[in-house]
C-alpha cells in the first residue's frame, strides 16, 4: 500500500519594510567602526529621530564634524555633510550658514574637537550668536587616538596621558557655552535618549547658537581605566549619579568626582542672531548712503577671467585700505566677483604691508596670487619682495619718490611712475597717497569704472574726509590720463 506522504512549506521570510532611519544613513557606510559600547551610536540616533521629527527639509540641512570619533558622524547620515579638518567644524559651518542662511546648520563633534584645538571657535560663535546648532559628545578623553587626557577630562581621572591622575581643571561645558552667549544650552547622558531627542528637537526649533552635550561612554579609551570597562558599566554610573535640575546656573552644573552629573536644560532664551544684526545695520546703511547697485550694467563692462592685483609699502600709507576699497568697487559697485586677502608686521607704523585683490567675472576658488596682473608699490621694500610676481603682461605702478625699480620689473611688464606722495602733500594730506594711487589705476586699467571706485572711495573713508579723498582720486585720475 503505497502511502502518501504531505509536506508543508514554509513561507519564506520577506522583509518588506524598512527602518524609518534607514533613509537618513549611508548604509554603504556601514557597519560603523565605533566600539562596542561606545555612546555615540545612541546620540547619532537620537538626532535622526529628531530630525524625522522636526518638519525640517532635509534638502535644507548640513552636517559639520570634526576629527575624532564623533567626526564619523558627518559620513554616516545620508545629508549633504562636510568632515573638516581638526578643531575647525565650527569655521566651516559659519561660513555654509553665512553663504546660504536658508541652511539648518548642525555641528555634530566632539569634545576634543570642539573644545580643545576648536576652543577659541567655539566661543566666538556663540558670542557673535551664529545660527547654528553644535552638539557635543563628550567621553571626557580623546578616543580615536589613544584615550589621552583632553579639556574635559575629570580631576582625578586616568588616561594614557594622565597615568596618576589628572590635574587639571576641566572644562565646564554648559557654563562656558552660557557664558560666551549662547541661546540654548542642554546637557543629558546617552542613558535620558527621550529627553536627549526631545531637546534636539526643540533646539531644532530655536534660532542662534545652541549648545547640546551629550555625555557618552568610551569603554576603551576613557572607561576601562576608570573603573566602567563596558558600556553599561558607564549607563549604571548615569543613572544612579545623574541628576535632572532645569534652569539652574550652569555655573552650578560642574562634573566633578564623587559629585552628581547635573543634567538638564540651563538656556532657552532669544536674542538677534548675527545675520538678523548684519541685516539690521545694513538698512540703516543703505538710506545713509547711495543705493548699492552696479554702476555700469554687466553688458557694458569690458568682461574679465581673472585680475590679480596687489598693494604693497608699509603700516600708515593706507595700503590695506586700498585693496578694500578697490574690492569693494569691484564687488558691490561693478557686479563682479572680488576677494581680498591682507598681511603686515607687526608694527602699527613702518612695518611691511600688503593687499591681494581677486577680481573675475567667474567663481573665485583660490584667493591667492598666482601671477600678478598688477603691481601697486609704494615702498622699495614692497618692490623688491613683490615686482617678480608680475606676469607677462602686467603692470607695474610705482610711486616714483619712494620707489626706485630695481631690481627691474620682468620683460614684458609695463612700467609706470606716479608722484603720488607728492600730489597728496600738494592737496594738503599726504596720507591721501593711497587714494591718488586709486585714481591713477582707475586711469591705466579699465577692469574697474570709475564711478565704482568714486562710489566705494565715498563710503569707505571717515566721515568728513569725503571731498578731500574724491579730490585726490581726481588728481591721480589726470595723472594717469597722460599715461594711458
Amino acid at each position: 500500500m503505497d502511502t502518501m506522504v504531505q509536506t508543508q512549506t514554509k513561507p519564506a521570510i520577506q522583509f518588506v519594510e524598512r527602518h524609518p532611519m534607514d533613509d537618513l544613513l549611508r548604509e554603504d557606510r556601514l557597519p560603523h567602526i565605533w566600539c562596542p559600547g561606545c555612546g555615540l551610536g545612541t546620540a547619532l540616533s537620537c538626532f535622526i529621530s529628531a530630525l524625522m521629527k522636526s518638519g525640517l527639509d532635509l534638502d535644507k540641512v548640513a552636517v559639520v564634524s570634526g576629527i575624532g570619533c564623533a567626526g564619523r558622524v558627518a559620513g554616516y547620515v545620508k545629508l549633504d555633510s562636510f568632515h573638516t579638518t581638526h578643531g575647525r567644524a565650527i569655521p566651516f559651518a559659519t561660513g555654509l550658514k553665512l553663504a546660504n542662511p536658508q541652511l539648518e546648520v548642525v555641528v555634530f563633534s566632539g569634545d576634543g574637537d570642539l573644545i580643545a584645538i576648536g576652543g577659541n571657535h567655539f566661543i566666538h560663535a556663540a558670542r557673535r550668536n551664529i545660527d547654528m546648532l553644535v552638539i557635543c559628545v563628550n567621553n571626557f578623553n580623546y578616543g580615536m587616538t589613544g584615550g589621552q587626557m583632553g579639556p574635559t577630562t575629570p580631576t582625578s581621572a586616568y588616561t594614557t596621558t594622565s597615568p596618576y591622575g589628572n590635574y587639571e581643571h576641566p572644562f565646564n561645558l554648559v557654563y562656558l557655552a552660557a557664558a560666551s552667549g549662547a541661546v540654548y544650552v542642554a546637557r543629558w547622558t546617552v542613558l535620558h535618549v527621550r529627553r536627549l531627542e526631545r531637546a534636539i528637537l526643540e533646539a531644532l526649533d530655536r534660532k542662534g547658537f545652541r549648545f547640546i552635550e551629550v555625555i557618552a561612554p568610551c569603554p576603551t579609551g576613557f572607561g576601562r581605566r576608570n573603573r566602567m570597562r563596558q558600556g553599561l558599566d558607564a549607563m549604571k554610573f548615569y543613572r544612579e549619579h545623574s541628576v535632572i535640575r532645569h534652569g539652574i546656573d550652569p555655573k552650578e552644573a560642574a562634573i566633578e568626582p564623587g559629585k552628581e552629573i547635573v543634567v538638564g536644560k540651563f538656556v532657552d532664551v532669544e536674542k538677534p542672531t548675527f545675520l538678523e544684526l548684519i541685516r539690521d545695520q545694513l538698512k540703516v546703511s543703505t538710506r545713509e548712503e547711495t543705493p548699492v547697485t552696479p554702476s555700469s550694467p554687466s553688458s557694458q563692462r569690458k568682461p574679465i577671467a581673472r585680475i590679480e592685483v596687489r598693494f604693497t609699502g608699509l603700516g600708515g600709507q593706507g595700503i590695506i585700505r586700498a585693496g578694500y576699497i578697490t574690492g569693494k568697487a569691484a564687488s558691490i559697485y561693478d557686479g563682479r566677483n572680488a576677494v581680498l586677502i591682507q598681511s603686515y608686521g607687526p608694527e602699527a607704523r613702518g612695518g611691511a604691508s600688503s593687499a591681494q585683490v581677486i577680481i573675475s567675472d567667474e567663481p573665485i576658488w583660490y584667493p591667492r596670487i598666482i601671477s600678478t596682473s598688477v603691481l601697486v608699490a609704494m615702498s622699495q621694500e614692497g618692490w623688491s619682495k613683490y615686482h617678480s610676481e608680475l606676469g607677462e603682461g602686467g603692470i607695474a605702478i610705482i610711486d616714483e619718490d619712494l620707489v626706485t625699480p630695481e631690481p627691474p620689473p620682468p620683460a614684458g611688464v609695463r612700467l609706470l611712475k606716479v608722484p603720488a606722495t607728492r600730489i597728496a602733500e600738494g592737496l594738503g594730506r599726504r596720507i591721501v597717497a593711497n587714494i591718488v594711487m586709486l585714481g591713477f589705476l582707475a586711469a591705466v586699467t579699465d577692469f574697474i569704472t570709475r564711478e565704482a571706485f568714486e562710489e566705494a572711495i565715498r563710503t569707505s573713508v571717515p566721515r568728513g574726509t569725503e571731498e578731500l579723498n574724491l579730490r585726490a582720486f581726481e588728481e591721480g585720475y589726470k595723472a594717469g590720463e597722460e599715461q594711458r
